[in-house]
């Protein structure tokens, strides 16, 4: 059934890599998605040595945002929210990029932490899965953070965000874009102790949601290979590590597979994903086909429309925050 007066929201992520722009309605308690963009910018990749970000990429993050500007004039929907996670927060010129980019895109931009965007994340991740009142882990692996909520249902119980992410883990060990065991196998070992001595430790369900670039392309990727219909456990992982080996560059990793040159640090990705799996005891990752947009135009739609909740996600009425581990 169609709604031509259903509202349309959009949500803007300004990520560490990439920015990413949804447009989407709410009809009959589903999303529709009517446009969806993305541009990579490199932002964390480009930090000086004083930890501020390079001409280079405030120019082109400012050009993408010019073009988002021009997509969101041209849909023009009810409300929109704009996010921007770690790599703004740690920039140290972040108060001089911010007006710039605010003034390309004619609309306020929110730092958010890793708490907020794992609830958003959570939430949009929820709002794609039957309801539930079975535990749920959803994990997001991002280019600077790692974040890990684990929820009843559709009420997040804990969140916790990790300062590792595929591009940290690709640059410290995988350095020039070579790819050998001895490196391979130290990125495990250092992602493990990054999670390690966690309150999660003990309450993970032995199946996680991924919402992010990194599983969903290892997913695609063991499909095209034969290695797996869908769920990506401890094998399949070793596998494509495998494969990742025999390739020994990152550069060849993005000739072999399309997936792959969507994912640009897909080597420290998969290394931080075995490190999660052996940690917590996970078994099998699914790849979510929704998160942190999807959860903002959710948020949206509740706060603005009178329509209620569709069935398999509601606010949650407890959350958990955890500071970022350091």
């Amino acid at each position: 059934m169609h709604f031509p007066d259903s509202p349309r929201y959009a949500a803007v992520e300004l990520g560490s890599d990439s920015f990413r722009l949804h447009v989407a309605r709410v009809e009959g308690g589903e999303i529709h998605l009517e446009a969806s963009l993305a541009e990579r910018v490199a932002l964390a990749a480009s930090f000086e040595d004083d930890g501020s970000l390079c001409e280079v990429a405030m120019r082109r993050a400012v050009a993408c945002l010019r073009e988002f500007a021009r997509i969101l004039d041209l849909w023009r929907p009810q409300a929109v929210r704009v996010v921007a996670t770690v790599a703004l927060r740690m920039a140290r010129n972040a108060s001089v990029f911010l007006p710039a980019a605010e003034g390309a895109l004619r609309r306020p931009i929110e730092l958010i932490a890793g708490d907020e965007a794992g609830r958003l994340v959570y939430m949009g991740v929820a709002s794609t899965l039957p309801h539930s009142d079975a535990p749920r882990l959803v994990l997001d692996i991002g280019s600077a953070t790692t974040e890990l909520v684990l929820g009843q249902g559709d009420v997040i119980e804990r969140i916790e965000s990790f300062p590792v992410g595929a591009l940290r883990q690709s640059l410290s060990f995988f350095p020039g874009g070579s790819i050998d065991a001895a490196g391979f196998d130290a990125a495990v070992r250092s992602g493990r102790s990054r999670f390690a001595e966690t309150a999660l430790a003990r309450r993970c369900p032995n199946q996680a949601w991924g919402a992010c670039g990194t599983v969903r392309a290892l997913a695609e990727i063991a499909q095209e290979d034969g290695l797996s219909d869908g769920p990506l456990d401890r094998d399949c992982l070793l596998a494509l590590r495998g494969r990742f080996l025999e390739a020994g560059h990152v550069a060849r990793i993005r000739l072999a597979w399309s997936a792959a040159a969507r994912a640009p640090h897909l080597a420290g990705g998969l290394a931080l994903l075995l490190a999660l799996m052996e940690e917590y005891g996970i078994e099998t990752v699914l790849a979510a086909q929704a998160g942190l947009r999807v959860g903002a135009i959710w948020e949206l739609h509740r706060r603005t429309a009178t329509l209620t909740p569709p069935p398999g996600l509601r606010a949650p009425d407890k959350t958990v925050r955890h500071t970022v581990s350091r």
